[in-house]
């Protein structure tokens, strides 16, 4: 696709949007009649003018668009009488930034700011800038938790000679650095586990989860206390895992978290983790409540009380207490806890040797990951839109939509664009101000944001100048708010002048206030009935379903649909207009706004499509560069470029791992330089793949069968050779099934015969079931025939009698 088609098409993608935005702007912000909806419109003014001179207020629209009202001021409506609410910002505390080793470490800036926002579109957000800085030297709290059922004890005696080698290399990152240990079995109650069962093999009674030795730097005390641990086991696969990780989290005072300091839990095991929902079997149905529950000696009491936590609950709790969670699991269950750490923000996963010699090498590496990135999290509410903006380390770069930035080091200094807006109105007014968070993953720093949300207007407030009980200018029937009449019941017009016996009795100059102009000639548009002047909007069976305006103009049904659902179910429908939730835009709301989703996850560095494409609609569309077609999730795949060493390998793949091709026919299989492993099924993970520089093949090979193989390939030092390895081989390949010609004849001539005694049964059937009603009828027939007795007069009889006249009888 050349780039002026590119342009073309994104036009096209994002002009509904556009135009869905600004259609009908004027009559949009015309149709609302109080103060408070006008401000709850996205770029609406109200008039709130309580003069009563008919020169000034005759025939006044008191809300229009802000672009309106630059262009009109005070020849529309006196400035002190103008509501127009804005977003704005105070910022209450900035400190600067200081990453100086030895001194307080301030790592966000600013600190802490006060927001107001109005509901607004896509064009109506507030930027605020932060900035990120990495300390020196930062404190590290780091608690390992093991698994100590039966098949752990190998790993148990190795971690305690490696205490004081943990604690070295962490010594290298920061001077700053305690360890704790704590360990797990699982619920001591059947299925799970059968003390009676653990007893025989080992002295050690089960237990749950016990809080070994809280953080420390005594690293001697740390090894005493990893050797005095005893193994136990349980019954089932499964350990009880997440109950350990719940209670380090959360029990803040139990385990010694510090504040200012980064929280590193070691998670250690080689099986499966049981999770919310398996307590049942043993009949423990109360859900985990997120709380600490640790005794005087460490252990966790609640064991057999309550269920074992979600996975989404550990996330909620690791990131309110700043954990990182690294999951040291054995071999055989990385897969499992690879998904695991995918759901659980800032954790990591590698794999732990039998002897456990890579542990502190997992631990560092992991640790230096951690701080050498920042990643952003926040707990907006769901009206606020909230969106990261950044050109991390590179300031010549394009501002792209991004909340994580990686190769830190100290000194460096990230700034974000963080882009704020109110997406709807909160029914409750209470949830009008709230307290929201925005922080580096990891660490106890925030920014705090006082927000207020611009739901109502001043003068709609009682006690307010604007608001007037029993006002003169509503014929005392009426409240004045913001400039308009709040009729009491029983009163209509525009000053509450008709009550419930006038409400009919309408001149024309009534029913001309009841038409948006003199070239209609539907009252209300056809939606309602006037009364003295105003419209009365008809009511709809459905409740949820109304219209509303000045003249009953607008509805809240109308829009568009998409997947049967108005504004296709993520938004709602404002005057014929889609306003879209948060994240979504577009006609019917079917387009996702956001850029995120065009980024690998944990690829921080990468660009938007791999810088091979544009994002649209929150997808990657590819483009063709250099008569090079790039595709994939996020344009990384490019069958054709040299990179691709698929056609290179498939020789030696197809000949080593199913002894077909043409390197088996000409006995060169010793020839290829890889080694290459055969695995059941060979998966394919865009991100995974995307940071392991990996690719996955589909050849055609022999007897038109289709094998897939994964080649990994990386480059020997600075500007070294490409080298290829670990590749990995479908066992099975996809051929299609041959035709069985026999089977086909036998199935066709089975076929044509069960079709020809189809036939004639069924012609059987009808032949019968006709000649039966014949006979029926000619039965009836009979049965009702009547004979009659005298002569057919058509009945001749054989023989005739003729007279011979010549015959007188007497001869």
């Amino acid at each position: 696709m050349t780039s002026w088609k590119l342009l073309f098409f994104l036009w096209i993608q994002l002009l509904p949007f556009i135009s869905s935005e600004y259609k009908d702007a004027e009559s949009q912000c015309a149709s609302q009649r109080t103060c408070t909806s006008c401000l709850r419109t996205p770029q609406c003014v109200w008039c709130s003018n309580t003069e009563s001179s008919e020169n000034h207020n005759a025939g006044l629209v008191r809300c229009i668009t802000r672009a309106k009202y630059h262009k009109e001021r005070d020849n529309w409506c006196p400035k002190s009488h103008v509501i127009n609410e804005q977003n704005y910002l105070t910022t209450l505390e900035n400190r600067s930034l200081s990453a100086a080793k030895g001194s307080v470490p301030v790592q966000i800036q600013p600190q802490r700011v006060k927001l107001r926002l109005r509901r607004g579109t896509y064009r109506e957000e507030y930027r605020l800038t932060l900035n990120y800085s990495l300390a020196e030297d930062y404190p590290v709290d780091l608690y390992y938790i093991m698994d100590l059922s039966y098949t752990m004890e190998s790993y148990k005696d190795q971690l305690s000679q490696i205490g004081q080698d943990i604690a070295d290399a962490m010594r290298k990152l920061t001077s700053n650095f305690r360890l704790g240990f704590g360990s797990f079995v699982d619920k001591v109650v059947l299925p799970m586990t059968n003390p009676k069962h653990v007893l025989r093999k080992t002295d050690a009674y089960p237990y749950g989860y016990r809080n070994q030795m809280p953080l420390t730097d005594d690293i001697y005390s740390f090894k005493d206390k990893v050797q005095r641990a005893v193994i136990s086991g349980n019954l089932d696969g499964p350990e009880g895992g997440m109950d350990a990780i719940m209670q380090a989290v959360v029990c803040t005072k139990e385990i010694g978290w510090r504040r200012q300091a980064r929280h590193l839990i070691v998670f250690s095991t080689d099986a499966t983790s049981h999770i919310a929902g398996d307590g049942r079997l043993a009949g423990i149905i109360e859900p985990n409540d997120c709380k600490c529950h640790l005794d005087e000696h460490g252990n966790y009491t609640y064991s057999l009380l309550q269920d074992y936590p979600s996975i989404a609950q550990i996330n909620k709790m690791a990131r309110e207490h700043n954990v990182n969670i690294i999951f040291a699991i054995t071999d055989n269950m990385y897969e499992s806890y690879k998904a695991l750490s995918g759901r659980i923000a800032g954790s990591s996963i590698d794999i732990m040797h039998k002897n456990s010699n890579n542990l502190v090498t997992i631990i560092s590496s992991e640790y230096e990951k951690l701080v050498q990135s920042v990643s952003l999290t926040d707990d907006a509410p769901k009206m606020i839109d909230l969106k990261y903006f950044s050109r991390c380390l590179d300031r010549n770069k394009e501002l792209q939509e991004r909340r994580e930035c990686g190769g830190l080091r100290v000194g460096n200094i990230v700034s974000f664009e963080l882009a704020f807006k109110a997406v709807e109105c909160p029914t409750d007014a209470s949830e009008w101000q709230q307290t929201m968070y925005i922080r580096p993953g990891g660490i106890n720093e925030s920014l705090r944001i006082d927000l207020t949300i611009a739901c109502d207007c001043p003068c709609a407030q009682p006690g307010h100048p604007g608001y007037e009980p029993a006002s003169a200018d509503c014929g005392g029937n009426g409240t004045l708010i913001c400039g308009v009449c709040d009729c009491d019941d029983g009163f209509h017009g525009t000053t509450c002048e008709c009550g419930g016996n006038d409400v009919d009795m309408n001149t024309e100059a009534d029913l001309l206030k009841c038409k948006p102009n003199n070239d209609t000639a539907d009252i209300c548009s056809g939606n309602g009935v006037c009364k003295c002047g105003v419209c009365d909007c008809t009511r709809r069976p459905d409740p949820k379903q109304f219209f509303y305006g000045t003249y009953c103009e607008c509805n809240n049904f109308s829009c568009n649909r998409s997947g049967g659902l108005i504004c296709g179910g993520r938004g709602e429908c404002e005057c014929g207009t889609c306003n879209c939730d948060a994240g979504w835009g577009g006609e019917t709301c079917n387009c996702w706004q956001s850029n995120s989703t065009c980024f690998p996850r944990g690829t921080e560095m990468a660009e938007m499509c791999s810088g091979r494409g544009h994002c649209v609609c929150g997808k990657c569309h590819c483009q063709e560069k250099d008569n090079i077609r790039y595709s994939g999730e996020y344009c990384e795949e490019c069958p054709t470029c040299p990179g691709q060493l698929c056609e290179e390998l498939k020789n030696c793949v197809e000949c080593t791992a199913y002894n077909s091709g043409p390197y088996a026919e000409n006995g060169l299989c010793e020839t290829c330089p890889h080694e290459i492993d055969i695995a059941d099924v060979v998966e394919e993970d865009s991100v995974q793949d995307l940071q392991t520089v990996s690719t996955v093949c589909r050849t055609p090979g022999d007897a038109g069968c289709t094998f897939i193989f994964k080649y990994h390939q990386h480059r020997q030092g600075s500007g070294g050779d490409i080298k290829v390895f670990n590749i990995v081989a479908q066992r099975e390949r996809q051929c299609p099934e041959p035709l069985d010609i026999f089977g086909v004849a036998v199935g066709l001539v089975a076929g044509t015969v069960f079709l020809g005694l189809l036939i004639l049964l069924i012609w059987r059937v009808v032949t019968t079931i006709y000649d039966k009603r014949e006979f029926a009828k000619f039965e009836r027939e009979r049965a009702l025939a009547k004979w009659n007795r005298e002569d057919n007069p058509l009945y001749r009889q054989a023989t005739s009698t003729f007279m011979n006249p010549a015959y007188h009888g007497e001869q």
